[in-house]
């Protein structure tokens, strides 16, 4: 992890932590949710919490983790498909070493949702062998993918085990805050076994502007609590630390150079020839830049 001590002390020193203030986004739903979601956690067989893999310290919910440490727990790093893929096999290494049930997993994936799944009928192999009815709560901050993954275990679920009632969809949105309230899904029978998807739910304040920030870019936040100017300085400063320009630079050169080829070209070249070659190369730069730049992490 040194090269992200070597970024956060960075951005740091750009005063995007020290003096930067407080975020305080709190909205009356999340209050109440709050204290919905404490006594439910009381009743709860298994928690799934649901972090962004590429912010899993930051996008914990610091208020939450005395009660779920006491928990059955399993830490679910959402969106790993945007996500460094180097970056986040150490957090999971990381994770892994504080003796924390931990798995990397798309939500809109099958096979992603089913090693979830499989990870959650290991942790509940004794209870599902005494109890009769199962709860499974999913919690995290807003917008980190809850509902979706809820969605992929209903659906997986009921072509496992079919049910007579109705199949309710979770409601999902790009915005943080769409889930308001708290509700139930049955997703198998014998014995019964419900997961209950819950609202986003920050801490009251956030000290640290940067988590602020980062919470923000990730879209957990929403741009105007904390500001889009600071959001975009802070956005660039983290692209400028990665050396991010320089593959902008080298993207430009190669474009550059891919025109000059084109324009070479004799006059006699065929229409499709000349679709091909601009296709072949201009796709290999896009895919390469993008690859190099879109990757984020903690």
């Amino acid at each position: 992890m040194r090269g992200l001590t070597r970024a956060a002390k960075r951005a740091g020193e750009m005063a995007f932590n020290a003096g930067g203030g407080t975020v305080n986004w709190f909205p009356g739903h999340m209050a109440a949710a709050s204290r919905a979601i404490r006594d439910r956690l009381k009743l709860a067989d298994l928690v799934i919490e649901v972090r962004d893999a590429r912010i899993p310290l930051s996008s914990a919910n610091e208020d939450l983790q005395p009660v779920l440490s006491a928990k059955r727990r399993i830490l679910a790093l959402s969106k790993k498909d945007l996500a460094n893929p180097n970056i986040m096999n150490r957090w999971l290494n990381h994770f892994e070493s504080c003796k924390k049930d931990c798995i990397s997993i798309n939500a809109h994936s099958s096979s992603s949702v089913n090693q979830l799944l499989g990870l959650a009928e290991l942790k509940l192999k004794e209870a599902i062998l005494k109890e009769p009815t199962l709860l499974i709560m999913v919690v995290g901050v807003p917008n980190v993918g809850k509902s979706a993954l809820i969605n992929s275990i209903h659906r997986i679920a009921n072509s496992r085990f079919p049910v007579n009632d109705k199949i309710k969809r979770a409601t999902v949105g790009p915005l943080p805050g769409v889930t308001q309230d708290i509700a139930g899904y049955k997703i198998a029978s014998q014995p019964s076994i419900y997961v209950l998807d819950t609202p986003g739910v920050l801490v009251p304040s956030i000290p640290d502007m940067e988590t602020g920030l980062k919470l923000a870019l990730t879209g957990a936040v929403k741009d105007s609590v904390v500001g889009e100017e600071r959001i975009a300085k802070y956005l660039l400063s983290i692209l400028n630390i990665r050396k991010t320009p320089l593959h902008w630079e080298r993207l430009l050169h190669r474009r550059e150079e891919l025109h000059e080829e084109i324009c070479s070209l004799n006059e006699n070249d065929s229409r499709d020839s000349l679709r091909r070659r601009r296709v072949n190369n201009s796709d290999a730069v896009y895919v390469q830049v993008l690859s190099l730049i879109s990757k984020s992490n903690e």
